[in-house]
């Protein structure tokens, strides 16, 4: 039996499945009986250890995760002036040595949470800068809430807005938008011709269209530094993932 499967192993390289070659090249050199023993020997195999079936499929996944990584990588690089710009809602120090970017939707339960993680993130460290990029995917009070959000930054309150629809705890409608805005000292007037304006639209699908092109496909996402992190990560995640940029900064030069 050992021989057998050796002798499949050889043959399953021959044929591209275990280097990734392509296989209908292959075919023509090996008879209809062999490639019968040879699925014979291969399913025999599986059968009797089905854990390199596991170990194949996260093996692929690993190298599919990687491959992701990297052309969310280069992809961040060719937009890292407009996710990091001056001018884009942000919070912490505007001369930071980190830059962590999150895509969020204010009716993403995990970006709620994640809201005290990048408050705590500030007050202990002077040096680092989060950048708000919306992503409202989650119907249409989500874009609503966007609106009001980056008509906010107009007027220089964007955090404050911010955390203030992060804890509102309820629909994000005209009337609790305009309220919010109010309790917050924003001129509420003001907001509503910005929004009809049609600059704030063209904002928001503008950082649709660069998450798109980045892969963010959920909420939130972060973007440390150029390092692309999807999903919730908690106060520890974010403190780790900023350590570990300022480690590269420092082994780069």
């Amino acid at each position: 039996m050992a021989s057998r499967i050796h002798t499949a192993f050889l043959s399953l390289t021959a044929l591209g499945l275990l280097v990734g070659t392509p296989v209908a090249a292959q075919e023509a050199s090996f008879s209809a009986a062999q490639k019968e023993e040879l699925g014979t020997i291969i399913k025999e195999y599986l059968m009797d250890n089905p854990s390199v079936i596991m170990e194949a499929v996260e093996s692929y996944r690993t190298q599919q995760e990687r491959e992701a990584q990297k052309q969310a990588e280069e992809r961040i690089a060719a937009n890292i002036d407009a996710l990091t710009s001056s001018d884009a809602p942000s919070v912490g120090n505007p001369e930071a040595d980190v830059t962590v970017v999150e895509f969020f939707d204010y009716n993403c339960g995990y970006c709620t949470r994640a809201l005290p993680d990048i408050q705590k993130v500030v007050d202990q460290d002077d040096n680092v800068r989060f950048v708000f990029q919306e992503m409202p995917i989650l119907g249409d009070s989500s874009r609503k809430a966007a609106e009001w959000a980056l008509a906010a930054h107009n007027q220089g309150k964007y955090f404050e807005y911010h955390v203030a629809l992060m804890e509102h705890r309820g629909p994000k409608e005209d009337d609790q938008l305009e309220k919010l805005a109010s309790d917050v000292g924003l001129d509420v007037e003001q907001m509503k011709k910005d929004i009809a304006s049609g600059d704030i639209d063209k904002e928001l699908q503008e950082a649709l269209n660069m998450a798109r092109e980045i892969g963010v496909s959920g909420t939130p996402a972060f973007i440390v530094g150029k390092t692309f992190i999807p999903g919730y990560i908690g106060e520890d995640g974010l403190k780790e993932a900023i350590s570990q940029e300022r480690e590269k900064a420092n082994e780069d030069g």
